[in-house]
């Protein structure tokens, strides 16, 4: 009887962590749509599709073309890839590097183009490179912003990216 009750307690402890990394990608995806709005890229890069890049999560990629089927930014329809490799990136106005391939940020811009908007959930992503970082604090999704890894991109930003941050660097 103990065993039934422990294996019962066991898979409701992985059922929430389970559960709780789908809304932590649902939130991400929500997220990454919404900075879409918040940030404007030159005049060369908006014709054609705007590209989103998911580097390493398939799950966030998943719930981003659920989130951004159909929209645009501004004119350009929004188009989500996944990359599983790094060789297989290609030019991208956003781009989510999932932690687990944190050590290709600070070469990303190679493939992706200069105008990149980097995200990540890494702990050394603003060190490497990307403009915005996600943390939890407290159960809840946040993001810490880098105005000059930005800035470095040729990106421009309103200024609610940076006041709504809970970290600016």
């Amino acid at each position: 009887m103990k065993r039934l009750f422990f294996i019962i307690f066991l898979f409701s402890i992985l059922a929430n962590i389970s559960y709780g990394q789908v809304e932590i990608s649902r939130a991400q995806a929500n997220f990454i749509y919404n900075f879409t709005k918040f940030f404007d890229w030159p005049q060369t890069e908006k014709t054609g599709d705007f590209v989103i890049g998911v580097f390493g999560s398939r799950e966030l990629a998943t719930n981003l073309e659920k989130v951004t089927s159909g929209k645009k930014n501004v004119t350009q329809n929004i188009v989500v890839k996944y990359f599983s490799k790094f060789d297989q990136i290609s030019k991208c106005h956003v781009i989510f590097v999932a932690s687990v391939k944190s050590n290709k940020i600070a070469s990303i811009h190679t493939k992706t183009g200069m105008h990149c908007l980097i995200i990540s959930d890494s702990r050394s992503a603003i060190n490497n490179g990307a403009a915005i970082r996600f943390v939890l604090e407290s159960d809840r999704l946040k993001y810490e912003f880098s105005k000059g890894n930005a800035l470095k991109h040729g990106l421009k930003f309103h200024s609610k990216i940076s006041e709504m941050a809970s970290k600016n660097y």
